[in-house]
């Protein structure tokens, strides 16, 4: 099999699919890569099954066990997760059930408010989750501040190669200030990564998730700004409305959270600020790496995020103007990079 594994994964691999009786191979292919630094194969048998094979790479082999613990989490609280069927941790290998091809990325427009209804099902059983179970880590201020040095040292020093401290002091004030906002927000179980590229409508009619072992303790805003402050669509406002009074219902009736439109909205623009920021700075890192392009296209309107959203708020006014000064850097950084 050629699937970029070596002897003794591919012992494992064998053996693990006679176990299942999964019969001969016909089909091995490789899915997304995208930013992920794990690979992902699918692999049909001549009667038509398939599995999904998730490879994961030295260095981050605490994934492996994460993921298999998340997973048994989510499905006892009824999130639409992969079955996990076989895996070994040394070997950073995981067997799972295959979701299908529905990615939302690229079928959302099909019937959007269909799609975003079962997303919202999804994400409020993953919020209706115990928070004190041992399995999640806590969004804390060590956690955030590993990603302001992300944005500091990769995005805006190594990748558009500036320098002005006075600017960058005054993004990080900024940043403080959202991120002790984000912190008072009330706490549930996140995904952390609840957008377009990890959720798949699956043969069931529900939203299947997906990459979801960094899961946490983190505030209610964070998987709403991922999936409302969508890199790939923009939605009309009064659209994005009806899809924020649905989440607000679901939430009265299945977890006793009470809140206000006006109140969800700066939870989820606070959110998507430290949001953006994270990301900028996880995708320079990865291109500073592993020589990875094919998130730097997003750069721009993660940008553009961080300006618009920022300039609602007078607090943030600041940010918004010095986050617009960067948008000349970029694209001459993005010019010579995608040549």
């Amino acid at each position: 099999m050629n699937l970029e594994i070596n002897a003794e994964q591919n012992s494992w691999l064998e053996n693990s699919l006679k176990d299942l009786n999964f019969g001969r191979i016909a089909k091995q292919e490789k899915l997304r890569i995208e930013s992920s630094q794990r690979s992902f194969f699918r692999i049909t048998s001549h009667d038509h099954n398939s599995l999904i094979l998730m490879v994961v790479p030295h260095g981050i082999d605490e994934s492996v066990s994460s993921f298999v613990d998340k997973a048994a989490i989510f499905k006892k609280y009824s999130v639409n997760v992969p079955n996990v069927y076989s895996y070994d941790l040394e070997l950073g290998l995981i067997l799972v059930e295959d979701f299908g091809d529905k990615i939302y990325q690229y079928n959302l427009q099909e019937d959007p408010d269909y799609f975003y209804e079962k997303a919202i099902n999804e994400l409020v059983n993953i919020q209706a989750i115990k928070k004190d179970i041992n399995s999640f880590n806590r969004l804390d201020q060590k956690l955030l501040s590993e990603n302001w040095i992300l944005f500091e040292d990769f995005f805006y020093k190594n990748f558009l190669e500036l320098s002005d401290i006075s600017i960058l002091s005054l993004i990080k004030d900024k940043y403080e200030f959202v991120c002790g906002e984000l912190l008072n927000q009330p706490q549930v179980i996140c995904h952390y990564d609840f957008e377009c590229r990890n959720l798949i409508l699956t043969s069931s009619g529900k939203a299947g998730v997906l990459d979801f072992q960094d899961a946490l303790n983190g505030p209610i805003g964070l998987d709403l700004a991922s999936l409302f402050k969508d890199l790939y669509f923009e939605w009309p406002q009064e659209r994005v409305l009806k899809w924020y009074k649905i989440y607000l219902n679901k939430i009265k009736e299945n977890l006793g959270i009470e809140l206000k439109y006006e109140t969800l909205v700066k939870y989820i623009d606070f959110a998507s600020i430290q949001r953006q920021v994270r990301i900028l700075g996880k995708l320079s890192q990865v291109f500073a790496e592993l020589d990875r392009k094919e998130r730097l296209k997003d750069f721009p309107t993660l940008l553009g995020f961080l300006i618009n959203t920022s300039a609602k708020y007078d607090e943030l006014r600041s940010l918004s103007n010095v986050m617009t000064d960067l948008k000349n850097p970029l694209q001459n950084k993005m010019e010579s990079v995608l040549i």
